[in-house]
């Protein structure tokens, strides 16, 4: 009896799982592309997609990509090298850290994925064509991010947990689309992980990138301390964004993870200053540094318990697509089961290297 009660459980929960399968794409355990809608496109307008690897379809992943970021005449030029121009999928293709949906020691193993790529150079909030000195940069982030999540909505309506990840511009994606996220799953807890975007900016970048990209077609109206940045965007900060959207969703859970001097992202800050590559020294850096814990700090202050960050020492940028997300380990505390606390209690121990 108990064994073909067995029988009966499996039976019961594979027809959920094909009676919930998404329209559209075949029962299969690669990564499947769905071609972008109208309207979308990469920065220099070529055609965007979005890719899905099903899985549990209660246990969804909705992953940013990153890929650097333009807004002005120098950094926007056909010669600049701060963002991706076209579609790159070699995380998927790399299937280290969370791709590698074969691991037993991945705690997203067997979620279904939905993959976010990212080519417009305005971390996922644009909807601009910007005409810069010397090119046309088709800022359409947030149009595409739209019709990535349109899907999502419309094919996975059940989940009983989801978790929004990005690295690099996709920490910003993650958490500029999460308060979208949470309000259509009012009943599911959903967690936030930002992969190496600690958000610190300057008023040079925030006056004209900002502009550049029009983020107020991304801005959530439904958040009254968000929709209070139209007026000013130069004053809207990514603490800003974490503090209103905790305060608006008190089920839901948000976290952020880098190393403690991440080159990349030093590196970016200083191209906000004017600064060149050989220009950006020690006191860039300790800038950026005092930039970064002063966020985190805000954000800790106003919703310790629900707000959780892993710092890691050392300067590399990211680590959800790469190996070290298994090997990564800070005291005693590894990052995978890190994320995998997070994600099963949608808190975590905040982590900082020994000094």
């Amino acid at each position: 009896m108990q064994r073909w009660l067995g029988v009966l459980v499996v039976l019961v929960l594979g027809l959920g799982w094909a009676q919930s399968q998404p329209q559209g794409i075949a029962a299969s355990s690669g990564w499947q592309e769905i071609a972008g809608p109208e309207g979308t496109m990469c920065s220099d307008g070529s055609p965007w997609k979005f890719y899905v690897a099903l899985g549990n379809p209660q246990r969804i992943v909705i992953d940013f990509q990153g890929g650097g970021a333009c807004w002005n005449d120098g950094t926007c030029s056909p010669q600049s090298t701060t963002f991706t121009r076209t579609l790159q999928v070699g995380d998927l293709r790399g299937a280290q850290g969370i791709y590698n949906r074969a691991s037993q020691f991945n705690p997203l193993r067997d979620w279904t994925h939905v993959f976010i790529p990212y080519c417009t150079a305005d971390i996922h909030v644009g909807n601009n064509a910007k005409q810069y000195a010397t090119a046309t940069v088709q800022h359409k982030g947030a149009v595409n991010a739209r019709a990535a999540l349109d899907w999502v909505f419309r094919n996975l309506t059940a989940p009983q947990n989801v978790f929004v990840t990005g690295c690099s511009a996709g920490a910003y994606g993650a958490a500029a689309w999460s308060p979208y996220i949470m309000r259509q799953y009012p009943n599911v807890r959903v967690v936030q992980l930002g992969d190496a975007g600690l958000g610190v900016t300057n008023e040079a970048f925030r006056n004209v990138g900002y502009a550049n990209w029009n983020i107020t077609s991304w801005l959530p109206s439904f958040i009254p301390e968000l929709e209070a940045v139209r007026s000013n965007v130069a004053g809207f900060d990514l603490a800003t964004l974490y503090v209103s959207t905790l305060r608006a969703f008190p089920n839901n859970f948000m976290a952020q993870y880098s190393t403690a001097l991440d080159s990349v992202q030093i590196g970016f800050y200083g191209l906000m200053k004017g600064q060149t590559p050989d220009q950006i020294g020690q006191a860039t850096a300790t800038e950026w540094v005092q930039g970064a814990l002063g966020n985190l700090g805000r954000i800790e202050q106003a919703f310790a318990g629900r707000f959780s960050s892993y710092l890691a020492p050392g300067s590399q940028h990211c680590v959800i697509p790469r190996p070290e997300f298994y090997t990564l380990r800070v005291g005693d505390v590894s990052f995978a089961e890190w994320v995998a606390r997070l994600i099963q209690t949608g808190s975590a121990p905040d982590v900082s290297p020994p000094r």
